[in-house]
C-alpha cells in the first residue's frame, strides 16, 4: 500500500487544492474519473509571482507500491512551451528508526529544455516544494 503521504497524488488528487491552497487552483482528473495507471490529470499550480496559474497536463506513467513511489510525465502545458519532455517522480521513504510515521520526501524532476536559450523551470519547483510543505502541515494536524 501506498503510504498516506502518496495516496492525495494519486487516488485522491482532485481533493488536493481543498488541503494545499498555496500550491494547487485546482487538479482535475481527464476521463472517465477512475484513477489508475496512465490516468491524465490537469493541474493547476499557483504561481510564485505574479502571473496566472501554471496549467500542465500529466498522466501517472510509473506507481511502485513497494518503493513509495510515482511518477507524472507532462504531455501538455505550459512548462511544454519551453520543453521537449518533463516528469515529475515523488519518493517517500520512510525515516530510519522513525516510529511515528515520519518520512522523507524526495522529488525528482527531469525535463529537456527544447533550446539552451530557455531557463530551467522555477516556478515549478517552488511549486513541488510549496506542495511538499503544505502536506506535511496537513497530515500533522490529521495526526
Amino acid at each position: 500500500m501506498l503510504s498516506r503521504q502518496v495516496v492525495p497524488f494519486t487516488r485522491d488528487a482532485p481533493q488536493l487544492p481543498k488541503y494545499l491552497p498555496k500550491a494547487f487552483h485546482s487538479v482535475e482528473v481527464i476521463g472517465d474519473g477512475e484513477v489508475r495507471l496512465g490516468t491524465g490529470f490537469v493541474w493547476k499550480a499557483v504561481p510564485h509571482h505574479a502571473g496566472s496559474a501554471i496549467l500542465t497536463k500529466q498522466k501517472k506513467t510509473v506507481v511502485d507500491n513497494k518503493n513509495r513511489s510515482i511518477t507524472y510525465s507532462v504531455f501538455e502545458g505550459d512548462v511544454m512551451k519551453d520543453s521537449n519532455s518533463f516528469n515529475f517522480k515523488l519518493d517517500i521513504t520512510p525515516k530510519s528508526g522513525a516510529t511515528d510515521g515520519t518520512s522523507l520526501v524526495k522529488w525528482s524532476v527531469e525535463y529537456e529544455k527544447a533550446s539552451e536559450d530557455v531557463a530551467d523551470p522555477i516556478e515549478i519547483l517552488k511549486a513541488c516544494e510549496v506542495a511538499t510543505a503544505e502536506m506535511n502541515l496537513h497530515l500533522l494536524k490529521k495526526a
